[in-house]
């Protein structure tokens, strides 16, 4: 189920109201031409771009795709803890890098007891990773900025890191996941996915 490629997600980092939204049409059973029609045609998601609005419902698309039907709900019809949670895990599927920056960065300073996350941090993560990937040195430099600038943004919206008044520093938040979804992932026996979600 994890995708275990790189790929450069470098829009729509979070994209919580606007998932919830598509997610709402899919569990009332819509099918993809619909949803599609009404993100595009009809301006679901309030982008005043065409563009925009195309780039949305694909990247939206892709990740809730692969969701069983369990998950789609939980997003539709969660509170907002659930919600949040839900599509953390959906990005998370599909994210290798996001995990890898949970893992390596998060998950390391929380077992040395150390809340906050510098820059610097960020910088020797993603160097040392486009160092050792082939995949990722292959991406321009913008590309690369903005892919990495996005995971820490999801990390942000999904509440995992909190800025600090010190620019580009960020607090640990290590929140338990909602019960309902956690009985869920170990239903599926996708527990690896509750450490990387800090649980």
């Amino acid at each position: 189920m994890l995708n275990l490629s790189y790929a450069a997600h470098t829009k729509y980092a979070f994209a919580l109201t606007e998932t919830v939204a598509i997610a709402e049409l899919l569990w009332q059973g819509c099918d993809r031409e619909t949803i599609k029609h009404r993100v595009i045609q009809d301006d679901l998601l309030q982008m005043r771009a065409q563009t925009s609005r195309r780039g949305a419902f694909q990247t939206i698309w892709q990740r809730l795709e692969p969701l069983s039907t369990d998950y789609i709900k939980l997003i539709a019809t969660g509170n907002a803890d659930v919600r949040r949670f839900t599509v953390l895990f959906s990005i998370l599927l599909e994210h290798r890098l996001l995990r890898e920056l949970i893992t390596e960065v998060l998950l390391d300073k929380l077992k040395q007891f150390d809340l906050i996350v510098q820059r610097a941090d960020l910088r020797i993560f993603f160097e040392a990773k486009r160092e050792a990937s082939q995949t990722l040195s292959k991406w321009s430099d913008s590309t690369y900025q903005k892919a990495a600038s996005n995971a820490v943004l999801v990390l942000v919206g999904a509440g995992l890191l909190q800025p600090t008044q010190l620019r580009g520093t960020y607090e640990i938040r290590a929140t338990p996941v909602p019960l309902v979804l956690k009985q869920q992932l170990i239903t599926d026996r996708l527990e690896p996915i509750l450490v990387l979600m800090l649980n």
